[in-house]
């Protein structure tokens, strides 16, 4: 990775308030002490961000962007410097892909004591260095909406630079201070009989037993990846291109959050066939739930909510635990066991150039008609219907490939 220089006078200092972006992976060592006391999310811990940096080959380098009060550290800002291609997207499909130099703060990266005042700085300071430095966009990934430096965002940046057209998700959570017991007893009253019955079912439809296995040692990583991969490469998600990918990036990180005993892998085997896995990270006493797949010709046996329910059962019975955090979007059983949610968005900003204009004008027109779409759906109870087939299209495209595939061999 390069070393980008910072201009000095991008620097911002505003009523005892001081920015500085600290480039590069050496001087990201200069800030590691506070940033290991304010880490809270397993996104931006220190190892783990610098693991997913060094897998990535379209990252430029790693930055972190400091916000000194009186000349002391109170808070900053973790991300990547990459060059990537952003998709702007109607419904499920891509309608093109913008080539840009891009900051991109991680998920759980604004860390420490951000204020309104403090913010405001920041966000003066982001756009002179996107300004000085040639940086096409910053992007903060899936903010939370009343966080200080989104709203900071939409105070100090003309919304002919920013897209604040990005659909909202509810992130849901479950409190599981004192109440783990009523929890997996909440699952076990609306699920035991149900589960079992299908249990059995799928047994019978499978020609042999059905097993869960947990993964969470080093060891595990490999035997966990290629299990899940059999399965994930068959999902609708594998055909919009996310959702869980064996690759070396995803073996880097497991790597590292078994080490430090975070990962919590757990496969459903049917007839010794995998045909469902959840995967999630329990750091500092809170269960996040980050990928999940199962197989969708198993759907009538409900593979995946059997998983669900047997490894909630077993985090819970083993770990002392402060919260589940559900993950990103919206869904059914998140509604149903979740108990606390909150809008989060991603949020583009971007430098005043004739492109970055254009693209993000382009940006604007799509989600205006995707919004329309939406709505005239939803208005004749279609919406649903549509996403489902939508989905099953991508999955059909899945499949279609990899019949291809085994042909070819």
């Amino acid at each position: 990775m390069r070393t980008l220089p910072v201009t000095e006078d991008c620097r911002v200092q505003a009523e005892d308030y001081r920015v500085q972006a600290l480039v590069g992976s050496k001087s990201l060592e200069t800030i590691r002490d506070h940033w290991r006391q304010w880490e809270n999310h397993p996104n931006a811990n220190f190892d783990f961000f610098s693991t997913v940096v060094e897998s990535r080959p379209s990252v430029v380098n790693p930055v972190a962007i400091v916000l000194f009060h009186k000349d002391i550290p109170v808070a900053l800002a973790a991300g990547r410097l990459e060059k990537v291609l952003s998709p702007t997207s109607f419904g499920y499909l891509k309608v093109f892909r913008s080539a840009m130099l891009q900051f991109t703060i991680v998920y759980g990266g604004l860390m420490g004591a951000w204020d309104e005042k403090g913010s405001a700085a920041f966000i003066q300071y982001m756009r002179r260095w996107m300004k000085n430095d040639r940086i096409d966009a910053i992007h903060l990934a899936a903010t939370h909406k009343d966080h200080p430096v989104y709203q900071a965002a939409l105070r100090f940046v003309p919304f002919f630079l920013r897209d604040i057209l990005m659909k909202d998700n509810l992130h849901w959570s479950a409190d599981m201070t004192d109440t783990t017991e009523l929890f997996k007893n909440k699952i076990n009253t609306k699920h035991r009989s149900q589960f079992r019955n299908k249990e059995r079912k799928l047994a019978q439809f499978s020609g042999g037993d059905i097993r869960i296995k947990m993964y969470q040692t080093p060891g595990d990583v490999a035997t966990f990846c290629a299990d899940a991969e059999k399965i994930s490469q068959a999902t609708y998600l594998r055909g919009l291109g996310e959702g869980f990918i064996d690759n070396q990036e995803m073996r880097n990180r497991l790597g590292l959050s078994a080490l430090n005993g975070w990962m919590r892998g757990h496969v459903l085997y049917a007839n010794e066939k995998p045909c469902a896995f959840w995967l999630g990270t329990l750091y500092q006493e809170v269960f996040y739930l980050d990928y999940t797949g199962f197989n969708s010709d198993l759907n009538h046996y409900s593979p995946g909510r059997i998983l669900f329910v047997k490894m909630i059962e077993e985090i819970c019975s083993a770990n002392k635990l402060r919260s589940i955090d559900f993950g990103f979007g919206d869904a059914e059983y998140k509604r149903r066991y979740g108990d606390r949610n909150w809008k989060e968005s991603d949020l583009y900003l971007f430098n005043r150039t004739p492109t970055m204009l254009v693209t993000n004008l382009s940006r604007k027109s799509i989600t205006l008609l995707r919004v329309a779409a939406e709505k005239t759906l939803k208005r004749f109870d279609l919406l649903a219907s549509v996403k489902k087939r939508w989905r099953n299209s991508a999955e059909k495209t899945v499949h279609g490939h990899a019949h291809a595939e085994e042909s070819a061999e």
